[in-house]
Formats: structure tokens, C-alpha cells, sequence
């Protein structure tokens, strides 16, 4: 999922990743356990697992990112 977030910040002109380990965080390590890698977007789920491109800027744009 790295690559393809990388690849669609870049090309978008937006922001930067900033990668967090979930089992340093209680709260997250909770929510997410099973679910990693998961992306978040501010306080917002983008995915979890596996996103392609398109649907990445689908997303994205549901939660109102211009990229």
C-alpha cells in the first residue's frame, strides 16, 4: 500500500505519509490489530489492507483532499 500512496501524493502535489507503528499507539493498536496496514487521513479511515490508485483518489476526494 506504501508505494501506491507515495505514487499518489506525489503525482497529486499533496502532503507527505507519515508512517506510525500501531503497536506504539494503545488506542490505535486496539482498533487495528487485525487490520494493518491501515491508513488514515487525519482522524478518518481511508483503508485498510490493500487500495489501488483510482480508488485511493476516489477516496480521498469523498473526504474532501484535492490531489
Amino acid at each position: 500500500m506504501r508505494e501506491v500512496v507515495l505514487r499518489v501524493l506525489r503525482e497529486g502535489g499533496a502532503g507527505s505519509l507519515v508512517e506510525r507503528n500501531v503497536t506504539e499507539d494503545p488506542e490505535l493498536e486496539r482498533r487495528y490489530v487485525f487490520e494493518i496496514p491501515v491508513l488514515l487521513a487525519g482522524d478518518h479511515e481511508v483503508a485498510r489492507h490493500r487500495v489501488g490508485e483510482t480508488e485511493l483518489r476516489e477516496r480521498l476526494a469523498a473526504l474532501g483532499f484535492a490531489l
